[in-house]
């Protein structure tokens, strides 16, 4: 695992959590809030890697191959 000293903020953190609450898992979840540019209200279901990877990318991180991930405290990290 890689750190990248990038952080998620409180309120996207508190989104993500919220999915992992819900029993985040790859595939598809139930969103929770739009929280990132491109992703609607209208929008029932969003992939959890991807919806974290562009809140990564969002925080200036650069594209990688597969997905960042994100630590309990909100550092994104990428393996």
């Amino acid at each position: 695992m890689v750190n990248t000293n990038i952080f998620a903020t409180k309120d996207e953190l508190a989104d993500l959590r919220s999915l992992a609450r819900a029993g985040w898992q790859r595939g598809d979840v139930m969103m929770v809030s739009s929280v990132m540019e491109g992703i609607t209200k209208d929008q029932k279901t969003v992939d959890a890697e991807k919806l974290c990877h562009k809140l990564a990318i969002a925080h200036g991180l650069p594209e990688i191959k597969g997905y960042y991930g994100i630590t309990n405290d909100g550092e994104f990290v990428r393996f």
